[in-house]
Formats: structure tokens, sequence, C-alpha cells
């Protein structure tokens, strides 16, 4: 039986090429190998991060990009002594914490999403839940680029409106207030 790690473990070096991109060099490997941990260990039901039974990209290159961020951050901190350290508990609690607050984060976008017409639903998740690009979307459905581009942006601008304030909370680290 294939599991969700193993689908995810597929794309392995696409997750790497991502990790590349924004920059974490050396350690791209170390950062993705460390996703795949936190996603077997925080995510509790698996279909979630899949889409169509594959793995949601956007699921996946936003866990990326933030576990990015967080090392770029670290980075400038850590000392290497030669000595083994343990891993702390409260880092763990931290990460924890943090994995829940992006849970709510992405069911908040969701539940926002279902204030808007079904024609604007349909076409963010489309192009949020598949590696389709607008312009690939524009030939499979025929629908103009302008159109999508509009939908795409009205609707993102209404996401941020509307989760502006649990956003912030998850940035400065008080994902229990969303």
């Amino acid at each position: 039986m294939i599991t969700v790690l193993d689908l995810l473990a597929g794309h392995h070096k696409e997750w790497i090429k991502m990790v590349h991109k924004f920059g974490a060099g050396s350690y791209a490997e170390d950062i993705v190998q460390e996703m795949y941990i936190r996603l077997n260990k925080y995510v509790e039901n698996p279909e979630r991060i899949m889409y169509k039974n594959q793995p949601n990209k956007l699921f996946v290159w936003v866990t990326l990009r933030n576990m990015t961020r967080q090392f770029q951050n670290k980075k400038d901190l850590m000392v290497y002594t030669g000595d083994m350290v343990e891993y702390d508990v409260a880092e763990e609690e931290f990460d924890r914490v943090q994995a829940e607050g992006f849970e709510k984060l992405i069911d908040k976008v969701w539940e926002v999403m279902e204030d808007l017409h079904w024609y604007d639903q349909k076409m963010f998740e489309v192009y949020h839940k598949t590696d389709m690009s607008m312009r690939d979307i524009e030939k499979e459905t025929g629908i103009s680029l302008f159109s999508i581009f509009d939908t795409l942006k009205n609707s993102k601008e209404y996401v941020q409106e509307k989760i502006n304030e649990d956003y912030e909370d998850y940035q400065n680290g008080e994902s229990e207030r969303i």
C-alpha cells in the first residue's frame, strides 16, 4: 500500500529544487527531510495534503517556504561547537503549535473561499491545488487569460482582507489566537 510519504518522496527532487530557489543552498536536503518528518508527525488527516491522489503542491510549497524562512532566521544564530545537542523540547512544542496554527490558517482560507461565487472558488482551487499556470488554464478551458488573472487577483485580495488578522497572529507566533 502506498502511503502519503511515498507519494511525497516521489517528488523529492522537485521539493529540493524548490528549497534551493528559496535560498537554502546546501541545507535544502535537510529542510526537505525535516518537512517529511513534520508532515508525518503533525498532519492528522493525510487527505489534507493530497489533491487528486497527488501531493498538494501549494501546501508543500508553503510548508517548505516557511521552514526555509525559519532556518534562515536561525542560521545566523547557530554556532557549531562540535558537540551533539539534544533537540530542545520547547522547540519541538513551538514546531507543533506552528504546524497547528498553519493548519488552522489553511482551514480559514478555504472557509473564506466558500463566501465567493462558485466560479471564483473553482478557479482558485484549480490554480492553487494543481500545477497549472494561468496560461495552462486558459488553454484547457478557453477562458480568457484576463478573466483568469482578474478572478485570481480579486479572490486573493478578498482572502487577504478576511484573514489578515489571523495571518498576523500566525506570523507573530500567536497561533492559539487563530
